[in-house]
């Protein structure tokens, strides 16, 4: 019976600080998420420079490799 108790504690325990370490990681999500967001404005930007319609610009960015 208390080991049955214990193991819940030990679950709840563990899950609250899986949950603390994510929210603890959110600042450096947002970091990067500006980081993406830039980058995939600047090649978007530089596909219309070039010529390319809106449409064209957003397939381009969403592959941006070559091959």
């Amino acid at each position: 019976m208390y080991d049955n108790e214990a193991k819940k504690m030990m679950g709840k325990a563990s899950a609250t600080a899986k949950l603390e370490a994510a929210f603890g990681e959110l600042a450096d999500e947002l970091i990067i998420a500006n980081l993406v967001a830039s980058c995939r404005r600047l090649h978007y930007d530089a596909s219309i420079k070039k010529g390319f319609t809106p449409e064209q610009a957003l397939v381009l960015c969403q592959k941006r490799s070559l091959g």
